[in-house]
């Protein structure tokens, strides 16, 4: 169960978000409101302590806030804003389980959207 937290919290910080732009914005806060669930939902069938879930929620949070800054120069009308929504959709679209079970692998939008932030100017 532990475990499961851990790779819910690494997803999370592994998949970016939030712009200037509405439809990025919206995505992101899609995003991350599913693996907030999903992790609140793997606490609530855990037999944790308070201060560990305390711990395990305020990660989340601060991932959630990693990710958005991973995103804020992803304006509109730059090359990434397409395939960075495209990104945090494919990971809203996932269910928990599938979030579990992928591990730190990457959706294939979120994979193209890696690779084209790697070799941006």
């Amino acid at each position: 169960m532990k475990r499961n937290l851990l790779v819910l919290v690494f997803a999370l910080m592994g998949f970016g978000a939030a712009t200037q732009a509405t439809s990025l914005d919206d995505a992101y806060h899609e995003m991350c409101e599913k693996l907030k669930y999903c992790a609140l939902k793997d606490v609530a069938e855990s037999d944790l302590s308070p201060e560990m879930r305390a711990m395990i929620l305020q990660s989340m949070e601060g991932a959630c806030v990693s990710i958005q800054q991973q995103f804020a120069n992803v304006a509109s009308a730059h090359p990434l804003y397409v395939p960075a929504s495209a990104c945090m959709e494919s990971m809203a679209a996932l269910s928990c389980e599938e979030i579990e079970s992928r591990g730190d692998q990457s959706t294939p939008e979120c994979a193209r959207y890696e690779k084209m932030a790697a070799t941006a100017p």
